[in-house]
């Protein structure tokens, strides 16, 4: 059903939609077409997020053998998002916390 369009007055361009005109879509009646049999009830009853196959997984930074440099690295981007309240920094904030922590660029020698 579509909108049901008036002009407002003969001497003006504007149309005015009137989106009151078509039926109710609330009447409680099912729109489905045809009865099809449901291939998977997916309505157990269970709570999917405690199956033993969803259990969060945690990482900690202690489980992975990093070396000093990345550690310090880590660190100095966490100090940064905790000190200026930013989930994540930008890329020239990247590039200023690795100049604050020394890293410098070196020309590469010629072989």
């Amino acid at each position: 059903m579509s909108p049901a369009k008036k002009k407002t007055s003969p001497s003006d361009d504007k149309v005015v939609v009137d989106r009151r005109t078509g039926g109710d879509r609330r009447t409680g009646q099912d729109r489905r077409q045809k009865a099809k049999a449901v291939t998977k009830d997916r309505r157990t009853g269970e709570d999917r997020r405690d199956a033993p196959e969803r259990r969060k997984v945690e990482r900690r930074i202690n489980e992975y053998n990093l070396e000093p440099e990345v550690l310090e690295f880590i660190n100095a981007i966490n100090d940064f998002k905790t000190r200026y309240q930013k989930p994540f920094p930008t890329w020239s904030e990247v590039y200023a916390i690795l100049m604050d922590l020394g890293y410098r660029k070196v020309k590469r020698s010629s072989d």
